[in-house]
């Protein structure tokens, strides 16, 4: 078991919130309201592909490579994108890309992220810091935008992944006329777009 864990943390590549968003089997925004030793509980406000509102989530393991931003604590309000398997659901990333706090309305999207937005740290409560990892950086970004973000991404395109699992183009499947519509609401869009759609000529020219 310690062999094949070793494997599999050496194999660790960090991933894209695109990359997030298509191995994601629920998406949810929600407020944690219990937390146990090994799992924790997340109030779901809203979600995709779960009709569950409250979420048991496995609790991020800090290892060498990656520790969580701050303790889990009651009150932590969080975007996640999760996977289920025989050991129960769980965020996506060996460096915890999964979760993104929010704060005050305001959602903190991890780096490598095609999003429009001002880079800010964000710091835990004084009781919930750790040693390792006393702040969060991310891009600030309206949490509705932000939900309805993930959600069009997800819902309107089929991806496909290169040998390191990461999305390296995508196919957009839903209307010409949303696709239109997407791209003059928001600069994010149109970069998405521009940057990784293979039928764009079939789309919205």
């Amino acid at each position: 078991m310690l062999l094949a864990y070793s494997i599999a943390k050496a194999d660790f590549v960090s991933l894209n919130l695109l990359t997030l968003i298509d191995r994601a089997e629920i998406i949810a925004v929600g407020e944690i309201i219990c937390v146990d030793e090994k799992v924790f509980e997340l109030k779901t406000s809203n979600r995709l592909y779960c009709e569950e509102s409250i979420l048991t989530i496995n609790k991020f393991q800090d290892w060498a490579c990656a520790v969580r931003w701050s303790e889990y604590y009651v009150g932590q309000e969080l975007m996640v994108f999760l996977v289920c398997d025989e050991k129960g659901i769980s965020s996506i990333g060996a460096g915890n890309e999964g979760e993104f706090p929010i704060i005050k309305d305001k959602v903190y999207a991890i780096l490598s992220s095609p999003l429009e937005g001002e880079l800010k740290s964000i710091f835990p409560p004084e009781d919930y810091k750790k040693t390792d990892s006393e702040f969060y950086m991310g891009i600030e970004l309206d949490l509705t935008f932000a939900w309805e973000y993930v959600t069009n991404i997800k819902q309107c395109f089929e991806f496909k992944l290169n040998k390191m699992h990461r999305v390296e183009s995508g196919k957009w499947i839903c209307s010409a006329e949303k696709a239109r519509e997407l791209k003059k609401k928001d600069i994010s869009y149109q970069r998405i777009f521009e940057r990784l759609i293979t039928n764009a000529s079939t789309v919205y020219n």
